[in-house]
């Protein structure tokens, strides 16, 4: 009954001497994790240096897309391990119940299997002990790098966006160089005077009949860009490129091709607004600016008197359209080809 009771006060020992054995004193689950980590009263940190320039906005995003990365294989890892955990947790924990119920029962094979029992007990409580802390640090460290992540998601929204808005900035821009390039291509610079006159253009209507005759057969007799009473007024193009027309309709008025041709150019030109460009063969063409949309598009065929677009209004002038008329790229005198 002496053997019996001092194995009974080691048993109890062992079974009593709580679930942190294994694990050493003092020891901080969270030291594991990066700095900072443990102190929630740090005040966060960018995880990425901000970008100084627009320039550098790229390689943020990158920086962002990499670290959101390795924190992703990280996540899948410790869940991967913590599913492995969870399942010998259970295993050792319903061995370790087992152990326990036994109780004293091994004592009738002698004190030697008696202390064999105790010394199983102790070895399965330890390892379910050291399991049960790894699952606790595994946690703590997903519950880590799942903020991480949000964090990181937070921070690379905005450059996102700024990106966006930088990529539309340059497509604008690209848009623009295109357009002036689209519109320098044919055409070159000059200068010319001004004084209005006031005329009337006839309504002849949409017509290709002229579209056999060759362009410069046209000269003094092109109809007028606009119908009805028109006061004309010569003037420098845009910039000073050289000798143009401005005509001013009264009330409302739409702007028509003055001979058949192909449509080269329609859309927005720097100060010009709404532009139309069309070749008439021979390297002449005619530029009609300042209109409110383009009723044509590039590749249309069109005859003499088609309408080109409703003429854009520039407050108490009513509506006023830009009329030039250029050969191999370089402005001419339109008046002579209307007669005028």
């Amino acid at each position: 009954m002496k053997r019996l009771g001092g194995t009974s006060v080691v048993l109890s020992l062992a079974l009593a001497s709580g679930v942190a054995f294994g694990v050493p004193a003092g020891s901080d689950p969270l030291s594991a994790l990066p700095n900072g980590a443990s102190d929630p009263a740090a005040a966060p940190q960018p995880l990425v240096p901000p970008p100084t320039s627009p320039y550098e906005i790229e390689g943020a995003l990158k920086k962002y897309d990499e670290e959101e990365k390795r924190i992703g294989a990280e996540l899948a890892a410790i869940e991967e391990e913590l599913a492995v955990l969870d399942e010998r947790v259970v295993a050792r924990g319903k061995a370790y119940f087992k152990q326990v119920r036994a109780g004293l029962l091994p004592a009738g094979g002698g004190f030697d299997e008696l202390v064999d029992h105790a010394a199983r007990v102790e070895r399965t409580r330890l390892a379910l002990s050291r399991d049960l802390e790894q699952q606790k640090v595994l946690r703590k460290k997903r519950d880590f790098l799942a903020d991480r992540l949000t964090r990181l998601k937070v921070e690379r929204a905005p450059l996102a966006m700024q990106r966006e808005a930088v990529a539309k900035a340059k497509t604008v821009m690209k848009m623009a160089d295109e357009r002036r390039a689209a519109f320098d291509r044919a055409f070159e610079s000059s200068t010319a005077p001004p004084d209005y006159v006031a005329i009337y253009g006839a309504d002849l209507g949409p017509s290709d009949g002229a579209s056999g005759q060759a362009f410069p057969s046209l000269f003094g007799r092109l109809p007028l860009p606009i119908a009805g009473r028109t006061e004309v007024k010569k003037l420098d193009a845009s910039g000073g490129a050289g000798p143009a027309l401005e005509l001013r309709a009264t009330g409302s008025a739409s702007a028509r091709s003055v001979a058949a041709g192909r449509v080269v150019f329609a859309d927005d030109y720097q100060d010009l607004r709404v532009t139309v460009v069309v070749d008439h063969g021979e390297r002449h063409f005619t530029i009609y600016g300042n209109l409110e949309r383009s009723d044509v598009k590039v590749g249309d065929s069109i005859g003499s008197g088609t309408p080109i677009g409703p003429v854009g209004s520039r407050g108490l002038d009513g509506a006023v359209l830009y009329f030039e008329l250029r050969k191999d790229g370089r402005a001419v005198e339109p008046g002579p080809w209307f007669g005028l």
